[in-house]
């Protein structure tokens, strides 16, 4: 269960994750999950907020995406629209390897390094593998999903609880 305890929870979604605050704690590297994380499911649109988070970013961290979404078209137009140019999809989270080769591109040491994303099983257990930090936000705000994710989503944060 350790491993499924993120390093940090953020009671939002990704733009409210305090990037200064992850400086200060030695983040270097961020690598973001895809689907629910930065973007609505499939969508290939980015809001204004989550564009505006992502700048700041892009021009403070080394930036990559690592995915499980197994549509390589769809990666490769996300790659152009979010300007990610370390972009991988078909990830097989919570496996370790996509991480490990984002790990020696951006040429930093695992703890420099946070995984961003709204699944413990996927996102955090990977990055937790890996030897990275991890963080955990909840979907996007203007992101809509059925009640029966929603109800997941809670039972995987209640079991995640110290």
């Amino acid at each position: 269960m350790v491993l499924l305890r993120p390093t940090y929870v953020i009671n939002g979604d990704v733009t409210d994750i305090d990037l200064k605050q992850l400086q200060a704690d030695g983040v270097k590297g961020l690598i973001f999950d895809l689907d629910s994380t930065l973007l609505a499911p499939h969508s290939g649109k980015l809001t204004v907020e989550v564009g505006s988070w992502l700048e700041f970013a892009r021009a403070h961290f080394k930036v990559a995406i690592v995915s499980n979404n197994k549509r390589m078209q769809y990666m490769e137009e996300v790659k152009v629209l979010l300007d990610m140019p370390i972009t991988i999809g078909h990830a097989a989270k919570p496996r370790r390897k996509a991480f490990m080769d984002v790990l020696k591109v951006f040429e930093l040491e695992p703890h420099e390094v946070a995984v961003i994303g709204d699944r413990p099983l996927t996102d955090v257990l990977g990055g937790q593998r890996a030897g990275m930090k991890t963080v955990l936000v909840w979907p996007l705000k203007s992101q809509v999903e059925p009640q029966w994710v929603k109800m997941m989503r809670k039972l995987e944060r209640y079991v995640i609880k110290p």
